[in-house]
């Protein structure tokens, strides 16, 4: 709105102000009070100066003034809006607020609020109201929050060590807020180390916790192996929720389940993680028999004790059986080493399209075209690959997801060059017509399966995803403002990061635009 005075209101001010000023001279023509006409004049430059904007310039809780709180907490202000975090361990009752600012008055419910002295029960937004100089009014919205609304994740290490090794772990305790959406809350004793590859490398370690007693941790499955990724990469803190939300629409055999929390390590803040469940064979998670195995072709191979390699040079090593009961040479480690060998030669056999001696004898073709759509919707580089087999009688399958830190236009790679991609996506490539896909592409009935997943895909899958993802974005949005300035990496290079924006919001929507640009060029890719 443009409120500059026009000519016509700023003559009658003149004209107002002079008539005024003769009436004044009249006056003191026959009393004398020469000095009433300078402070007139003086009170009539005071009324055209520029009103002062009326707002808060600070607004905290003092552990002086407030000694249940375990340290002094700063309101964030943003426009009309004041938010505050409190720990978990803090109450919202009979707090006494420090503010200033530029104002005569403040009120809450028409009563004046004085700095450091009024308390209030902030359990519920109040409404500040600042009465400026001239009248002028402005409102805000106080709330108070346990943090930022997330589980709160207490970590502790004996004698506050250093978790400093993949290979060992340190003793400690774990204890879980509870909040509303999680009222059980969780705490006991547990161990802990680092995880991770080329993340372990990050200033912001993930973490790999094995409480003392299977336990439910925020409503997952009952075990003890849990898992804290990172997501130092990943800014939008998104790219896991995608794939394992994706993954569960998908009716995938078994998909991790996580939340996003708030990790405290030693009384430290260390930033916004996801708890998710490990990777492992058990009932809950990878469903998979005694004789059943679960294995991982990644690119550490060579870093595991026991391992195998297939005749077309494919590296393998195992999640299950357990390596301590089993040597190279044995027979679990023999039938594996066989069955994917015999696969192989299936596959590339020039039978390969038989369905009784060819590759489906070997494989859950359903499953590898889902993997296969899950990682190419994504645009995933490089995921871990995990092969299930449930039994030695099953077929092998490819599940769970996992590693989806390079996905959504992360990390663009085109023939094996890292470039920053274009603006506006979509990443025109395949990423995984290579492996076995190079082959069971070769066959019209796995490409018809693929194409069938695919109509699932676009009509049942992603309508639905992306309400999801708005809610799990939503979710973290006072979160990531807490994570980022422990870890103030916005705009910055981060590893693989080539794509990276200034502000968490423009990291959320590019993928969003990366994805939609994604199944566009896929769908007429898939379909041709």
């Amino acid at each position: 709105m443009n409120t500059k005075p026009n000519q016509h209101t700023c003559a009658f001010r003149l004209i107002k102000k002079y008539f005024r000023l003769a009436l004044l001279l009249v006056f003191v023509s026959f009393t004398g009070c020469e000095g009433d006409v300078a402070e007139y004049e003086e009170k009539e430059i005071s009324d055209n100066e520029p009103i002062t904007p009326v707002r808060f310039l600070s607004f905290s809780f003092n552990k002086s003034l407030n000694p249940e709180l375990p340290q002094s907490v700063k309101g964030d202000i943003e426009d009309n809006r004041i938010t505050i975090f409190l720990s978990e361990s803090a109450s919202y009752k009979n707090l006494i607020p420090t503010f200033t600012g530029e104002f005569e008055k403040a009120e809450v419910d028409g009563k004046v609020q004085v700095s450091g002295i009024t308390a209030h029960d902030f359990d519920k937004t109040l409404i500040y109201m600042l009465t400026g100089k001239k009248g002028t009014v402005k409102t805000y919205e106080v709330t108070v929050r346990i943090f930022t609304g997330l589980p709160i994740v207490w970590l502790e290490t004996e004698d506050k060590q250093v978790i400093g090794s993949k290979e060992n772990y340190v003793n400690g305790t774990v204890k879980i807020s509870k909040i509303p959406a999680f009222p059980e809350g969780y705490e006991g004793s547990m161990r802990i180390r680092g995880r991770g590859n080329a993340t372990w490398n990050y200033p912001k370690k993930p973490y790999h916790m094995k409480l003392d007693t299977k336990s439910e941790i925020l409503r997952m499955s009952t075990d003890k192996d849990w898992v804290l990724l990172a997501e130092y990469c990943d800014k939008s803190m998104l790219r896991d929720t995608y794939a394992f939300e994706l993954s569960k629409l998908m009716n995938m055999p078994w998909t991790p389940r996580g939340h996003h929390v708030e990790v405290f390590l030693n009384g430290s803040y260390n930033g916004t993680y996801y708890l998710c469940e490990h990777v492992k064979v058990a009932k809950s998670r990878a469903n998979i028999d005694d004789d059943g195995y679960l294995i991982e072709n990644d690119n550490y191979w060579y870093q595991e004790p026991l391992r195998f390699t297939t005749g077309r040079g494919l590296h393998f090593t195992f999640k299950y059986p357990d390596t301590d009961d089993m040597v190279e040479g044995d027979g679990n480690y023999n039938f594996i080493r066989n069955f994917m060998n015999d696969f192989e030669s299936a596959l590339f056999s020039d039978r390969f399209t038989d369905p009784d001696i060819g590759y489906r004898k070997y494989i859950d073709v359903e499953s590898f075209a889902k993997w296969y759509l899950l990682q190419e919707t994504l645009g995933n580089i490089e995921p871990n690959l995990y092969y299930a087999l449930k039994s030695r009688s099953g077929k092998l399958e490819m599940y769970p997801a996992w590693d989806f830190e390079w996905s959504l236009g992360l990390a663009y790679r085109v023939n094996n060059n890292w470039v920053l991609p274009p603006a506006t996506s979509p990443v025109n490539c395949l990423y995984h017509r290579n492996m076995y896909y190079s082959r069971l592409f070769q066959d019209s009935y796995f490409t018809e399966r693929v194409k069938q997943e695919w109509v699932k895909m676009k009509e049942q899958y992603l309508p639905v995803l992306t309400g999801i993802i708005d809610g799990k974005a939503e979710n973290i949005i006072d979160a990531q403002k807490k994570n980022f300035q422990r870890w103030q990496i916005l705009g910055e290079y981060t590893s693989v990061g080539l794509v990276r924006f200034a502000t968490w919001e423009e990291e959320v929507s590019y993928t969003k635009q990366f994805l939609e640009r994604r199944v566009e060029w896929l769908d007429s890719e898939i379909l041709k």
